[in-house]
């Protein structure tokens, strides 16, 4: 990334200043920092641009809405030609910054007993955010669980708070779904589908039971009928 040395952040980032952030990643030498002031001072007031990695960078802006308004806009964007990834800034944490899922996936840092690990814990946990809560997928046999949010920037406003949320004293460990734990939840829906289809087999099959039985019935009248026939018949011919 060009052009990225001549305006850094010279103070140890504080939770307060975070929140002001957005983290762009998949950069390149097609962008420097003009380029990035030209797309986002239209959002609001830019104070800092600064290189984070040789591929990363860090908006800072003077207040939370102007981060509100670029991400209700945009999820990842193009400049010159380049796709850019953003997301709300958690600090030292960039794993999977690049993805983008509506799918949160936590687990406890400790395996605790005492935890009751069900859903209303969980969304008690979450709370704040349960209004947006679609689904909760918790693992069989394993505490890990995958909350699913109907707006993908919720996942970013959770993981910028990792410190507030625990359950019964301990942290939980949160990320964003990768793509195969998306699986699982669409593994979830190709189940539901299997069940729906079993269900509508079974009632075939039901229906082809009693059409069996029918069937039965009127094979057994025929069959008594042409004995019947056929004992008046021979009576007939009878010496």
């Amino acid at each position: 990334m060009k052009s990225t040395q001549n305006i850094r952040v010279t103070y140890r980032p504080t939770i307060g200043d975070d929140c002001l952030k957005i983290f762009l990643s998949n950069l390149d030498g097609r962008i420097n920092t003009q380029d990035l002031n030209a797309f986002f001072s239209p959002y609001g007031k830019i104070e800092h641009i600064e290189s984070w990695t040789p591929k990363s960078a860090i908006i800072l802006f003077s207040d939370i809405d102007s981060i509100d308004r670029v991400l209700s806009k945009h999820r990842k964007c193009t400049i010159n030609r380049q796709e850019i990834f953003i997301r709300r800034f958690r600090y030292g944490y960039i794993e999977r910054a690049y993805m983008d899922s509506n799918i949160l996936f936590i687990k406890p840092m400790i395996h605790d007993l005492s935890i009751k690990w069900n859903e209303k814990t969980i969304r008690k946990c979450f709370q704040g955010y349960e209004k947006y809560i679609e689904k909760i997928r918790i693992l069989s046999n394993s505490y890990c669980a995958f909350i699913r949010f109907n707006d993908y920037d919720i996942v970013d406003r959770i993981l910028v708070q990792t410190d507030m949320f625990n359950i019964n004293g301990v942290s939980i460990e949160m990320k964003r779904a990768k793509t195969n734990e998306k699986q699982i939840e669409d593994d979830d829906k190709y189940v539901d589908r299997l069940i729906q289809k079993n269900k509508l087999l079974k009632k075939q099959i039901e229906r082809q039971k009693v059409d069996a039985r029918h069937e039965i019935k009127f094979l057994r009248h025929k069959i008594r009928k042409l004995k019947d026939e056929l004992i008046d018949s021979k009576s007939r011919y009878h010496y």
